[in-house]
């Protein structure tokens, strides 16, 4: 399905398509007010976690700057399909996806890439800078990924002091039962996570809650149809269990210490899913021809949603100091 621009709008891209990716049907989303901008694909969370039918309503005011890429992963909300081989849900086949996806967004457009992961898309997106450099004009790290099993040591102990210092006895009771992570299970990863959401984590701005946000965009966005919901739903299931597993053998400080292009990690403050102490470890060791990290003071995990103006005002930023940098970085 594609809604195509008047002759008066020329320059405006508004277009949800299905594309072919390394052999599975694979869906984005494709707006600007400009078709001369720079390109910002979006590597959302989970895995499972697209967000193709809310990006007008967070990331609207980045068209002027952007042409904006979002994109439903393999097994993810409209890409879902269980005709997808099991065998291909591992992170190198998503890195891969990565790659194929912006070659095709290269070639179309005739630009590189200001590449933005979160959460789970932080995993794939640093791999894909790492292993194809030349694709890319600059990576944005959102909610960075490090060390899985670390961050989550670290939430555990955030959450159960935070469970005492509450007097909340029944979840400091049951996280003791737990035990610290690893878990090996996506039913104990997935309490654990309930628990620590109550002392932060996803969201700091408890007005909003957006498992709740997202089904209700989802059950009225022009973009999903209630069969793309359904999906949506065993997406997060299916990849989840999939790829927990391979998940924890990430180590970014062991596999990852150097770039060759800019990088920027934008950690929320009050992050325990991704602890940004365990980020700003990260940032003060990996090489890159430029670096910044940038604290959202008001945010927890999902910093995009949580101070979205913030967010497009780092992204238009970081286009303006590197959407024509090529001459000074050395691949």
């Amino acid at each position: 399905m594609e809604v195509k621009p008047g002759k008066d709008e020329a320059k405006k891209i508004n277009s949800l398509e299905a594309v072919k990716i390394n052999g599975v049907k694979q869906w984005i989303y494709v707006r600007s007010k400009n078709l001369n901008n720079p390109i910002i694909l979006f590597l959302h969370g989970g895995p499972g976690v697209s967000h193709i039918y809310c990006i007008k309503k967070y990331f609207e005011n980045l068209e002027s700057r952007f042409i904006v890429v979002d994109w439903d992963q393999r097994g993810s909300g409209k890409s879902y399909s269980e005709t997808i081989p099991k065998e291909t849900y591992t992170i190198n086949q998503y890195v891969e996806d990565v790659k194929v996806l912006a070659e095709l967004l290269k070639t179309r457009f005739n630009k590189k890439i200001f590449l933005v992961g979160h959460s789970w898309g932080s995993i794939i997106g640093l791999m894909a800078v790492y292993k194809y450099p030349q694709l890319f004009q600059c990576y944005i790290g959102l909610g960075q990924v490090v060390d899985i099993v670390a961050g989550d040591k670290r939430a555990y102990d955030h959450a159960l002091e935070q469970s005492k210092l509450n007097n909340d006895k029944p979840s400091h009771e049951k996280l003791n039962k737990m035990g610290p992570p690893p878990y090996h299970s996506l039913y104990k990863s997935l309490l654990f996570r309930i628990y620590l959401n109550k002392y932060g984590g996803f969201d700091y701005k408890k007005s909003i809650n957006l498992w709740t946000d997202y089904l209700k965009e989802m059950v009225f966005s022009k973009e999903y149809s209630p069969m793309d919901v359904v999906k949506w739903l065993k997406g997060i299931n299916y990849s989840g269990k999939r790829m927990q597993k391979e998940m924890l053998t990430v180590n970014f400080i062991e596999q990852i210490k150097k770039v060759k292009i800019p990088v920027y990690f934008l950690a929320g403050r009050l992050d325990y899913i991704t602890p940004s102490s365990l980020v700003e470890e990260y940032y003060a060791l990996i090489e890159s021809p430029y670096k910044e990290m940038i604290y959202f003071e008001n945010a927890a995990h999902n910093v995009h949603f949580e101070e979205t103006d913030k967010f497009i005002h780092v992204c238009c930023e970081v286009a303006n100091k590197f959407e024509n940098s090529d001459s000074k970085l050395n691949y």
